[in-house]
């Protein structure tokens, strides 16, 4: 099982924008059966480095997206409206250590 993690950074005015397009982008790739995102802000009312949305989720393994598989809604207007809002973003792929996993490895 794998955590996967995108950051977006943004400003200060942008953040709650930014903050529901992730949570719409999300929605439709649950729709598609991916798993339940959580999305949470940094920055604005929290002590911060950054203005940032992040969204993560869980998957039993790690592929590629094909273009085929992204929703319409998002090809054609999320992203881009998303894009538009952000600085930058980051994604971030960490495997999640189990028992079975440790006792794999002999710990």
């Amino acid at each position: 099982m794998f955590l996967v993690r995108r950051k977006c950074i943004t400003s200060r005015d942008k953040l709650w924008k930014v903050a529901s397009l992730l949570k719409q982008i999300c929605s439709e790739y649950e729709e598609k059966g991916r798993g339940e995102a959580l999305i949470y802000v940094s920055g604005w009312g929290t002590p911060s480095d950054d203005y940032s949305v992040c969204a993560e989720w869980t998957q039993e393994t790690l592929s590629s997206n094909a273009f085929s598989n992204v929703p319409d809604k998002i090809r054609n207007k999320l992203s881009q409206e998303l894009q538009d809002n952000i600085e930058r973003y980051e994604i971030e792929f960490h495997e999640i250590v189990t028992q079975d996993k440790l006792k794999e490895r002999g710990l």
